[in-house]
This record gives structure tokens, sequence and C-alpha cells, in this order.
């Protein structure tokens, strides 16, 4: 031990493969007690994450689209906008799909 710093204790150390363990082991247990998901609850998701992608993108295209009507600019805008979106709600959707 060097002077002036303490090694945290054992128990503040966990292996990762005991959390791991003990995740699986809440998961199941969750599991025992609530059931499968019912299918309305799938589809409703599946809207959800729908609208997560969609509504990015259509924004993008929305404002991309006024742009290009007001400076009379062609699809300029529309174009980078929309990819704009789409990574946005890609991006949305990722992070979306992992907390749940």
């Amino acid at each position: 031990m060097t002077a002036g710093k303490e090694e945290p204790p054992a128990e503040d150390k966990e292996d990762p493969m005991a959390t791991a363990a003990r995740k699986t082991s809440q998961r199941r247990q969750l599991w025992r007690n609530e059931g499968e998901p019912s299918v309305v609850r799938f589809v409703g998701q599946i809207g959800v994450l729908g609208w997560i992608i969609v509504t990015p993108i259509l924004i993008g295209l929305f404002i991309g689209r006024w742009l290009d009507h007001k400076l009379g600019t062609g699809i300029f805008w529309s174009g980078p906008l929309l990819v704009l979106g789409v990574a946005i709600g890609g991006y949305s959707a990722w992070k979306w799909i992992h907390r749940q």
C-alpha cells in the first residue's frame, strides 16, 4: 500500500461475472413472477419504435423542403437534412431499445 492511498474494501470490487449472473437471475425471477409480455405490448413497442424513427426523418425533410423553397436551392437542403433525420431516428431507436 502506498502512503496516503487506501485500497477500497474487497466488497466494493465486484466481479463482472458475478454481476452478470446476478442480473440474469433477477431477470429470470421477474419472468417467473410476471410471465411472458402480451402481444399488445409488442405491437405497442413496434409502434413507438416506428414513430421514434419516422418523426426525426419527417422533421428533417420538412425543414429541408422549407429551406429549399425559401432559398430556391432545389433539393440542396432536403437531402442532407433527410440523412440527418435518419441518423437521429436510428440513434434514438437504438437508445430506446437498450433502455427497454
